[in-house]
């Protein structure tokens, strides 16, 4: 093991030499003063980060840094910062940090969200385009309104079972089956999801400040690469990954017999003129599923919370249903006509961002923005929480108003922020998330038959809805678990289910 004492040495040398090179740091945005070598590492919370961000973000404005023993990271708060950067200027901000934890040694360079820019990068981000472009996504709604009927039928037949089991059966089933075909997961069976969830909680752990030493001090790389014993639980985990990524894929062939349409599946027909190996095949699929189903479950309990704090908008939602769909399950068919719903959508991802803080983006090279130099390496930091309470854009921010988004006639407003491509931190330019359409369509459908189908009520000896805590999750940040009693709006709604399916809008 390394002492105490040469860890300290390797920190001060670090320290040395950034401090050796001023001119490079001279014109980065200014921000919180820190201390020498450390910077403003213990003014960070180990926590909800994004909200001492969007402190900061009210004393240095729409653009700041800070710095984190050596590392400078820059800070976008407003949405015309972060458009301008991160859109526009994005050929010099769309890299990610080296993460070499994440990079070398756990995905050796196969996770495509956390690849640094460069010829694999390109392949990966082309083909995933491909295979998610809108013909492909509007392929899966039959199997978006079936989940929504599962997850309903589910609710009914199971009230005492938790909302947060209920809402990840769901968003996992829609995922999963997006991505490798196959029946809806059983909401009291076994989940195929559950390990790979746990290897990804993992992996996101890595990428956070302070939790690689071989990020912290990069040398140490080389240690791990020259050392079987150091990297043993580094190898396990990218051994185990692999082999069950592999194996879903590989399963998911079998689906194609069914005309089941699923990502792998499209995946695997790219001529080979993509320079995509197998391999590298399956892990995208298997990051696509780490990437999505966590957001949208987050948000599935947001809109819940919503809904217990505002019924208002309970109840003009539930007349705009009954106006346009009256007693049948709601279907995309109608979605044009429900224009209230696709407004909770875009207010519960303002209101409530599932990824807060984004995914850090970093500069692929120095450039320039607003008078200040960002160099090469610098973290670029989507504050996504703050750019929701952009007075240039949301009054009163606090305040969950789906109406914002619709114009005097109730129809959503030409231009009006994509919810996913920003605030559930799918991110800007060529980082966006390709999956923001499937992700959008699953919460309307769900939103819109959970309305439909049932009245929310707090229930009685659990905590006020505005009670309920949070909780980070590394990337996400979700309620803290809470109860609701969700009363059916229809005496007969076990028979309307039944039905779903033969009648469209």
């Amino acid at each position: 093991m390394l002492s105490a004492a040469l860890l300290v040495a390797l920190a001060l040398l670090v320290g040395t030499v950034l401090l050796l090179r001023p001119n490079r740091y001279a014109k980065l945005p200014p921000g919180p003063p820190g201390l020498p070598l450390l910077g403003n590492i213990f003014q960070l919370p180990s926590n909800f980060m994004y909200l001492r961000l969007h402190e900061w973000s009210k004393q240095y404005g729409p653009i700041f840094s800070f710095n984190v023993g050596g590392q400078s990271v820059v800070v976008l708060n407003s949405a015309k910062t972060a458009g301008d950067v991160l859109d526009r200027l994005s050929a010099h901000s769309s890299n990610r940090p080296a993460w070499i934890k994440l990079n070398q040694f756990l995905s050796r360079g196969k996770n495509v969200v956390g690849l640094q820019q460069g010829e694999t990068w390109r392949r990966l981000r082309k083909a995933i385009h491909e295979v998610l472009n809108i013909r492909n996504v509007n392929g899966f709604r039959s199997m978006q309104e079936e989940e929504a009927t599962i997850m309903i039928r589910g609710l009914l037949a199971y009230p005492n079972v938790k909302l947060v089991k209920h809402f990840h059966r769901a968003s996992a089933s829609i995922v999963w089956r997006a991505l490798y075909g196959g029946v809806p997961l059983d909401l009291n069976g076994r989940d195929p999801t559950e390990r790979v969830e746990e290897l990804s909680a993992y992996i996101f752990r890595s990428a956070l400040p302070g939790k690689s030493l071989m990020d912290m001090f990069p040398p140490f790389r080389h240690l791990y690469a020259n050392s079987k014993w150091l990297r043993r639980y580094l190898d396990e985990w990218h051994l185990e990954s692999t082999d069950i990524f592999e194996g879903v894929y590989h399963g998911a062939k079998d689906a194609s017999a069914l005309g089941v349409p699923c990502v792998s599946n499209n995946l695997s027909r790219l001529p080979e003129e993509y320079g995509i190996s197998e391999t590298a095949r399956a892990w995208t699929s298997g990051v696509l599923f780490s990437a999505g189903q966590d957001t949208t479950a987050t948000s599935l309990r947001f809109f819940v919370l919503a809904m217990l704090l505002h019924p208002e908008v309970m109840r003009q939602a539930q007349a705009e249903l009954d106006a346009v769909v009256g007693d049948r399950m709601p279907t995309f068919d109608g979605k044009d006509r429900l224009p209230y719903i696709s407004a909770i959508v875009k207010e519960v991802a303002r209101w409530r961002p599932a990824a807060p803080a984004g995914v850090p983006h970093a500069a692929a090279d120095d450039f320039e923005y607003d008078g200040y130099v960002i160099p090469r390496g610098t973290w670029i930091l989507d504050n996504i929480w703050s750019q929701t309470r952009d007075p240039a854009l949301y009054d009163d921010p606090e305040e969950f108003r789906p109406s914002r988004f619709l114009d005097s006639e109730g129809r959503i407003k030409p231009g009006a922020p994509d919810s996913h491509d920003d605030w559930l931190g799918f991110g800007h330019g060529r980082r966006i998330c390709p999956g923001r359409d499937l992700a959008t369509n699953s919460l309307f459908i769900a939103f819109a038959s959970l309305l439909w189908a049932f009245e929310f009520r707090s229930r009685e000896g659990e905590l006020a809805p505005h009670d309920v805590g949070l909780v980070d999750n590394f990337i996400t940040v979700q309620p803290a678990p809470f109860e609701a009693d969700l009363v059916p709006r229809f005496t007969d709604l076990g028979i309307r289910l039944d039905h779903a399916g033969t009648h469209s809008v």
